[in-house]
């Protein structure tokens, strides 16, 4: 099956219309609202008929949005979104960072939030616009290299749809749409299907993690850094100092070093704090009615309760007080049940 036929399998978002307007106020309000903040230029020469289709799922949104005459949008530094975009028909212009993208059926952009783009398109262009909230985008690149990154998620901004990674993401756009017509209570598992849809996002759309993805679960590690993962797995409740952790391996602490920043890419601090964070959320999901965050978070040697919780949302999204409430609601509506 050819893409452009993929694309047009995509009908089901006609049933789906979230507004049609032809007044140039309504249409940049609702825009901004659905989509992100921009600046809005048009032609007033031609009446411009604008309508959008679209639906969200959990954090995330799909949409498809067509013009019947050209317009500009200058998108700001406030969105706080990645907007991967797919032409259906007609023709756009995408500038970023002094690099022009002309955006026919068969290419994908993408912009990135906390970043200037500006799009011109040509008059009857419609597009796909899939929105990944940046939150996430984050938490589940976090899982998936098992460390916290230093610089920010940077996909290609112009993708051929040619490429089999593009085109599992249109079939998969596709089941998205039959899926939400068709599945009652799709509300439910609409936020897994979305963490699945960013997953695979990461694998195929190249960025600059797309290295450090592939190689993550290949890598043989040197015997002393199993000896330091295996240490750090028995005593993460305790107060783990370096000297003695390099001790325990057989080799000096700059030796150490190396062989996180190599192989995990991440100071030994850092992996003991990501692991800590992961055994505190499990022991939240798990917990008794009767105990408390600070319970938890003291039994594993947190005394910080502030500073843990904002690493703790940079990870998972909410605080630990959420994760708390959640699972001590589950679990009353298990005994309920």
């Amino acid at each position: 099956m050819s893409l452009i036929s993929q694309l047009d399998r995509l009908h089901y978002l006609d049933h789906f219309l979230l507004f049609s307007s032809t007044d140039y106020h309504t249409i940049k309000q609702q825009i901004s609202h659905y989509l992100c903040p921009h600046q809005f230029e048009v032609d007033s020469s031609q009446i411009l008929n604008t309508r959008l289709n679209g639906f969200s799922f959990g954090t995330s949104a799909l949409y498809d949005l067509k013009y019947s005459a050209p317009v500009a949008i200058t998108i700001d530094e406030s969105s706080a979104h990645y907007l991967f975009r797919v032409t259906l028909e007609g023709e756009c212009k995408i500038e970023h960072d002094a690099r022009l993208i002309i955006q026919s059926p068969g290419i994908m952009t993408v912009s990135h939030p906390h970043s200037k783009n500006r799009i011109i398109t040509s008059q009857h262009c419609r597009n796909i616009i899939l929105k990944l909230s940046r939150q996430e985008v984050d938490t589940q690149l976090y899982k998936m290299l098992g460390h916290m990154v230093a610089e920010p998620l940077l996909f290609d901004c112009g993708i051929s749809c040619t490429t089999e990674g593009v085109e599992a993401i249109i079939e998969t756009l596709n089941y998205l749409c039959h899926a939400h017509y068709n599945i009652q209570h799709w509300d439910t598992i609409s936020e897994s299907f979305g963490r699945y849809l960013i997953e695979l996002i990461l694998l195929k759309v190249p960025n600059n993690y797309t290295a450090q993805l592939q190689q993550r679960g290949k890598v043989i590690l040197p015997g002393y850094m199993n000896k330091a993962r295996q240490y750090i797995a028995r005593h993460i409740r305790n107060n783990i100092v370096l000297a003695e952790l390099g001790k325990q391996c057989g080799v000096s602490v700059r030796t150490l070093q190396k062989g996180f920043n190599q192989y995990f890419h991440q100071t030994p601090i850092d992996y003991i704090r990501d692991l800590r964070i992961k055994l505190i959320h499990h022991e939240l999901q798990h917990s008794q009615a009767h105990e408390t965050v600070t319970d938890i978070l003291l039994r594993n040697g947190i005394n910080s309760l502030g500073h843990f919780s904002t690493l703790y949302k940079k990870r998972y999204g909410c605080l630990p007080s959420q994760t708390l409430r959640q699972a001590h609601a589950h679990c009353s509506s298990y005994f309920v049940n």
